[in-house]
């Protein structure tokens, strides 16, 4: 049988892509407050969206993989003329926003930054050609395949933007699919491939036919016929990797948040009371990983290479994160016992982890099964991510914040941000590639907007303005060429960055119209 053409473009893209101590942790005490997301009620969405719990899948499965991202604000703010947010019912056709606020931007370089990352990359990414709510992870769908999803970190990152963009009705269909591809025990996908797609290579784990749906999606007027086609398809939950298993939260973490958002701009209770038992199926499976310390295992949050084995902190802190939203989305639909217990779950996990990863001023990267705490390549994400979600403040606050303002590895090569300050650092026992999909073992080492986004919520919190103003700059300056970014930007030994991995992909343009529109008082003119 021959090899879908898209399923083929992943694994040449995955091949290619991939290029390239112990202590112990002193204890803090001081409270640590809720750090889920503030929901307003902007508008109503009604009528049901059928999706239901893929039926074929077994209840015992080995760790499942995933992805993730951040939170979205709400957008009513003096200043900004509205994005056509407006009553939508399931059914409607997008709004067309009104993207005129680009034009008021001050900053020539953020101005053609923002509107190349709109008009270029996440605008014509919104195909919906292989069922209403898809959208590619490349603007121009190659990269990671015309008709995959990525249900973890990439779509979560995008589906914020498109709420803003006045895509509401994409979004909402989007989310539908992917609760379809859900697991009988509450496991999210970190991508979704067509039916046809086997194991092999970059896609070992898939298991077939075991995670194999069909998708029977809702008429929608002015698709493409093929989006409104009856298809198979299958989740991948499980990593080629076999030293941990990175990824593993990913995709349970980013439905999560997705439906957080949703109800952020939406305010649909209808909505969310029939999905919410689908959330919370995810969100205990995500409890199921965790680990004797307390913390939540399953290796790097949204890395592969390294693998971060054990249990990563960006880990933590997301799932911090999001038990928390899943707190005030239960309290949204009045149900406080459930709140209640969610918001435990988070606060219990807080303490875990600011007693395992605290150093004094600084966090550590990931605690290895047998080496401890790993905290040996200079400053890592986890600080920033600590500092986004909550999980320190008061003086230990300062002194962090202190430490990440006067570490200029995190812009090294003038691209934000860098995973970790002292990149060259890594030892061979961090390592892992695999027969099946080799490649740079340190891949993931490099500035990425995942990690760009955890510092701009830092720099949010602590209404760090210039240097988030100057990040943002630094972005927009590096898709002054053509207009698009890469995935990866590796420091090099002489100081510069190297361009890497996939071609047009829109993680850095989405986190960036994120950053601008939850910060407009800061870009506007």
């Amino acid at each position: 049988m021959a090899e879908p053409p898209d399923v083929g473009t992943y694994r040449w893209l995955v091949d290619a892509r991939c290029r390239r101590t112990r202590s112990s942790a002193s204890r803090l005490t001081w409270p640590w407050h809720d750090a889920g997301v503030a929901y307003g009620v902007a508008t109503a969405v009604e009528g049901d969206q059928s999706a239901a719990m893929n039926a074929s899948s077994r209840c015992s499965r080995r760790r499942f993989l995933t992805r993730s991202g951040t939170v979205a604000a709400g957008l009513a703010s003096a200043g900004l003329p509205p994005l056509a947010f407006r009553r939508s019912v399931a059914g409607e056709a997008n709004t067309a926003a009104d993207l005129s606020w680009t034009a008021r931007i001050a900053d020539p370089d953020i101005r053609a930054g923002v509107e190349a990352a709109v008009h270029k990359n996440l605008l014509p990414a919104a195909t919906e050609r292989v069922y209403p709510g898809h959208f590619t992870i490349n603007a121009d769908g190659g990269g990671y395949g015309s008709d995959t999803t990525w249900p973890g970190l990439d779509s979560w990152q995008m589906i914020g933007p498109y709420l803003q963009l006045g895509r509401t009705r994409m979004v909402l269909d989007y989310f539908d699919f992917v609760r379809a591809s859900q697991r009988r025990d509450g496991n999210i996908p970190f991508a979704i491939f067509n039916g046809a797609t086997r194991p092999g290579g970059c896609l070992r784990g898939l298991k077939y036919p075991d995670d194999v749906f069909t998708y029977r999606p809702p008429q929608r007027e002015g698709l493409p016929a093929s989006s409104q086609e009856t298809r198979s398809w299958v989740g991948l939950f499980e990593h080629w990797q076999t030293k941990g298993y990175p990824l593993t939260t990913l995709g349970s973490i980013c439905f999560l948040l997705t439906a957080g958002e949703i109800f952020n701009v939406t305010g649909s209770v209808s909505w969310l009371r029939e999905r919410l038992p689908s959330v919370e199926a995810a969100a205990r499976h995500l409890l199921t990983l965790r680990q004797p310390q307390g913390l939540i295992g399953g290796a790097g949050f949204y890395i592969e290479s390294p693998p971060r084995e054990g249990c990563d902190g960006v880990t933590q802190c997301y799932a911090v994160h999001a038990l928390g939203a899943l707190a005030k989305l239960c309290d949204a639909a009045a149900e406080s016992a459930k709140a209640s217990e969610w918001r435990g779950h988070a606060e219990r996990l807080a303490r875990d982890f600011t007693e395992v990863f605290w150093r004094g001023d600084h966090f550590g990267e990931y605690l290895h099964p047998e080496r401890g705490l790993v905290d040996i390549h200079g400053l890592s994400d986890v600080n920033w991510a600590a500092v986004a979600f909550g999980l320190v403040e008061k003086e230990p606050l300062q002194r962090l914040w202190a430490r990440l303002l006067a570490e200029p590895g995190f812009w090294a090569g003038g691209m934000p941000t860098q995973l970790v300050t002292k990149p060259f650092a890594y030892e061979p026992w961090e390592w892992q590639r695999s027969e099946d999909c080799p490649g740079d073992p340190l891949n993931d080492v490099a500035a990425m907007g995942r990690v760009w986004h955890l510092e701009a919520l830092a720099c949010e919190r602590m209404g760090a303005r210039a240097r988030l103003v100057e990040s943002v700059r630094q972005v927009c300056r590096a898709a002054q060429e053509d207009g698009f970014w890469r995935e990866r930007y590796h420091l090099k030994p002489d100081g510069t960055v190297s361009a890497d991995g996939s071609r047009k992909y829109c993680e850095y343009a989405a986190v960036l119209v994120r950053v601008v529109l939850r910060n407009r008082e800061w870009f506007l003119a």
